[in-house]
């Protein structure tokens, strides 16, 4: 198998500890390019951990891990940047420089392709202006490029976040909690618009949710966490509000119990 040929996420046997706590025990998980999936669990499950290591934001205890078919475990350095670069994040906290215009929060995202300082709009090259402008008008903010950013709501800075991750033009999409602070009108614009930039952009996306309605309506898969384990992989087609309120309230429903 070849790296292009290779899943998006390969995980096996992944621990990590702090100390005396274990925040992910023994998981397993293969993710395959241009699929959707959801990260289900409670606060404290392993979600964000799990997320963090897909990013090589954190370094495993045990296990092995492969994203875009590099063992992202050995990776130092230059190598690393590199292949962080093809790998887009969305956080629950927006991360928008506030004094900043929107314009210009979304142009940060492309810093890991430039050299040397940038200060002001001007100061990037003008394919990159350009295609700022045009991720600012895909998730509806066109109007927004020059508005200070934190002048703006709460969904509206969540989708110049996601503009600017697509600025790396990203193979992979992670969201960690990316509706959290929302509310739900703004919960649905968000979840769509990811869903829909990732048909357009063939993009894999891993997202950890706790809202279940949300998970059932946007996942094509839904993996839950318990206790930094895997306790649950399934498809989210057929899987009824009912049954992933139960899995959701104590996540030890085994496959054949959900089927």
């Amino acid at each position: 198998m070849t790296v292009s040929d290779a899943p998006a996420v390969e995980v096996h046997g992944l621990s990590k500890t702090y100390g005396q706590v274990t925040a992910l025990r023994d998981v397993s998980l293969t993710v395959t390019r241009g699929e959707i999936v959801v990260l289900l669990g409670l606060s404290g499950s392993g979600k964000t951990t799990l997320l963090r290591h897909m990013n090589g934001l954190e370094t495993p205890s045990a296990g092995d891990l492969r994203v875009l078919g590099e063992d992202l475990t050995r990776l130092r350095g230059r190598d690393l940047r590199r292949l962080r670069g093809r790998i887009g994040m969305v956080f629950q906290q927006f991360h928008l420089v506030g004094r900043l215009t929107v314009l210009e929060n979304v142009l940060t995202g492309a810093l890991a392709g430039l050299r040397g300082p940038r200060i002001g709009v001007a100061s990037y090259p003008r394919e990159q202006r350009r295609r700022a402008l045009t991720q600012l008008d895909r998730v509806g903010l066109l109007d927004k490029a020059y508005q200070r950013a934190d002048t703006l709501s709460g969904g509206q800075q969540q989708r110049v976040a996601i503009a600017r991750a697509l600025m790396q033009r990203p193979e992979i999409l992670l969201a960690d909690e990316p509706v959290a602070s929302l509310d739900p009108e703004s919960s649905d614009q968000v979840m769509a618009l990811l869903r829909d930039i990732a048909a357009e952009d063939k993009l894999t996306v891993i997202c950890s949710l706790h809202q279940v309605e949300l998970a059932l309506a946007w996942g094509q898969r839904i993996v839950g966490m318990r206790s930094g384990s895997v306790v649950l992989d399934t498809p989210a087609a057929g899987l009824t509000r009912e049954t992933a309120m139960r899995i959701y309230g104590r996540m030890t429903a085994s496959l054949a119990e959900v089927q």
